[in-house]
């Protein structure tokens, strides 16, 4: 591949410059080609059959292979569907997911690079809504991971439709490249049929789908998604779920970088603690990703025998209940905020 044709697919797609010299690794020569002949304009199958001198059926097998990519995007109108360039921000989150092996041979500068450029295009491309959000907390922005939600919240949501599929996460796979993936991402009805006709993501039945959830809890994984769903997407369509670990969740660290405490992600519990049940046995402590307990070096006498004492600060609370649904005397309850 020459450079000026890499740097003409790189404009086209609107890929960070860190990962210009990598075009290779999204597209051989033909798809290349392809991506480079639509530019701005949009084409039928037969046109681009035409334009690419091959038979319908390989046009369709390239289209196929570059929509599952999201490198090419498609509409209909009617009886008709077009085709365009999609951009480098959906691509990338997919590729990272399911090439790590590529992605991790990046050099680490420029993964860096491009890990910090996918931050800036997440929050300009929904900047409207952290602007709605700043002004009224609880308005409703259709977001991915919009509210934190507890267990039941979220397995509610696997109740509500039939078409449910899971992704790897694409945020750990980005800041994580060497380790495991984890099927974090969720999503339920008409957002799940269309990543299913795209190539994308596992189906799941609601069981397998509420399986799936229960050892996403117990990995201490933090539920995010609409909370509202019922009075502003009934008909859902649009509901993406997240299982986010916060230190490689983009939309936490997009939260605390834009100051948005508790706004974004959107809180609505905090936990509270029955003393009489709590046996400081710090369960709860292991399983709180936000530091609201931890151990003050205090500590208390309970049946005779000395233990560290649980502190507990709620403006620190997110209000997931990891510590509840993980409390062996069930000692802890979410209350609403």
């Amino acid at each position: 591949m020459s450079e000026s044709r890499n740097k003409q697919f790189a404009h086209l797609i609107h890929m960070p410059p860190a990962m210009v010299p990598y075009v290779n690794l999204f597209v051989n020569e033909q798809e290349l080609d392809l991506v480079l002949g639509l530019a701005d304009q949009t084409l039928t199958q037969n046109q681009v059959a035409d334009m690419m001198n091959i038979g319908l059926a390989e046009a369709q097998h390239l289209l196929k292979k570059l929509i599952q990519w999201e490198i090419i995007t498609y509409s209909n109108s009617g009886d008709e569907t077009t085709y365009a360039v999609g951009r480098f921000y959906f691509t990338f989150d997919y590729w990272t997911a399911f090439e790590t092996g590529s992605w991790g041979r990046v050099p680490k500068w420029r993964r860096n690079a491009a890990t910090e450029w996918v931050m800036q295009e997440f929050i300009k491309l929904h900047t409207p809504s952290f602007e709605k959000i700043e002004k009224d907390p609880d308005t409703w922005v259709r977001m991915k991971n919009r509210d934190v939600l507890l267990l039941d919240e979220a397995l509610d949501l696997m109740d509500a439709s039939e078409v449910i599929c899971v992704l790897p996460c694409a945020c750990k796979a980005l800041l994580r490249p060497a380790s495991p993936i984890i099927e974090g991402s969720m999503r339920v009805g008409a957002r799940a049929k269309e990543t299913l006709e795209i190539g994308q993501g596992r189906g799941l039945t609601p069981e397998e789908a509420k399986r799936h959830l229960l050892i996403m809890d117990r990995m201490g994984l933090v539920h995010t998604g609409p909370k509202f769903w019922r009075e502003h997407d009934p008909s859902l369509e649009w509901v993406s779920h997240g299982n986010c670990n916060i230190a490689y969740s983009f939309p936490f660290r997009a939260g605390f970088r834009l100051g948005l405490h508790k706004k974004y992600p959107r809180v609505h519990y905090v936990a509270q603690f029955d003393t009489e049940r709590c046996i400081s046995c710090g369960t709860c402590i292991g399983r709180c990703p936000f530091g609201a307990l931890y151990h003050d070096g205090a500590t208390i006498v309970l049946h005779g025998e000395t233990r560290r004492k649980i502190t507990f600060d709620a403006d620190q609370c997110y209000g997931c209940g990891l510590c509840a649904t993980s409390c062996p005397q069930s000692a802890v309850t979410m209350q609403p905020l």
